[in-house]
């Protein structure tokens, strides 16, 4: 499989808000209680204006098959060398080494941007993710304890680090 990294817009609105939406309705990794509408991905777009954004493309199928993006932590200056990193891949292309590719990709373009420290935010649930970003270099550095409800169940946020 080749994949190749499309700089997000528009034209990638269907299929990142379907990929978005499988994981709002069968786990907490979205934190959404119910599918968003297409026109939801407008607020996507807008959480990353001045950061990378990225649409995944399978190059065989022609299909969006992930989407991954950089977004500031925190509006205030002070907090410019800080970015949140953010990635869904469609559920039929996890564990294929996309979300590695992304997340370099990302920690290619924070560096070149300044940022020295990248968040991530992860429902506890997403035992997967964690492991995922321990793998990579992110230690977790605290968690929000059963702030979340979805499902009938309460669930933490556990936060990530990674110095770059």
């Amino acid at each position: 499989m080749k994949a190749v990294f499309e700089k997000m817009g528009v034209e990638h609105q269907n299929e990142v808000m379907d990929i978005f939406n499988f994981y709002v309705v069968n786990s907490t990794s979205a934190f959404a209680d119910s599918t968003l509408p297409k026109p939801f991905f407008a607020m996507i777009m807008k959480r990353s204006e001045g950061y990378p954004s990225y649409a995944l493309r399978d190059m065989e199928t022609n299909h969006v098959i992930g989407f991954c993006q950089l977004s500031p932590y925190n509006p205030f200056s002070t907090f410019k060398g800080t970015a949140c990193v953010s990635y869904f891949i469609a559920k039929e292309y996890t564990g294929k080494g996309l979300g590695g590719k992304c997340l370099v990709r990302l920690e290619a373009e924070a560096a070149a941007m300044g940022i020295t420290n990248l968040l991530a935010e992860i429902s506890s649930e997403n035992v997967g993710s964690i492991a995922f970003h321990k793998t990579h270099g992110f230690v977790i550095v605290g968690e929000l304890k059963y702030i979340g409800c979805k499902f009938a169940r309460k669930f933490s946020i556990v936060y990530m680090q990674k110095s770059l």
